[in-house]
């Protein structure tokens, strides 16, 4: 998931270290946020939200993936099914 994480920390002037600190989290797993190499729990996403003073929206760039469409798609058939 994309992010804005390493743009609002630097504007706060806040290491991955100090962010990881006020957050309960560790610099690597900041790190690894950062990189979009590990997508945050939603608490971590909210209280990571919280320190930038934003939304989570504003902090996460949430696009449309492949499962969502097929699960959307799912239900779709599964209503047809239903409305037969």
């Amino acid at each position: 998931m994309k992010n804005r994480i390493r743009e609002l920390r630097e504007q706060m002037g806040l290491t991955q270290e100090q962010l990881g600190e006020m957050v309960g989290t560790s610099r690597q797993a900041i790190y690894a946020i950062e990189t979009e190499k590990f997508e945050p729990s939603i608490w971590l996403a909210y209280d990571i939200s919280n320190v930038f003073e934003c939304s989570i929206e504003e902090v996460f760039i949430f696009e449309e993936s492949p499962r969502k469409s097929r699960a959307e798609s799912s239900r779709r058939d599964n209503q047809w099914l239903l409305d037969k």
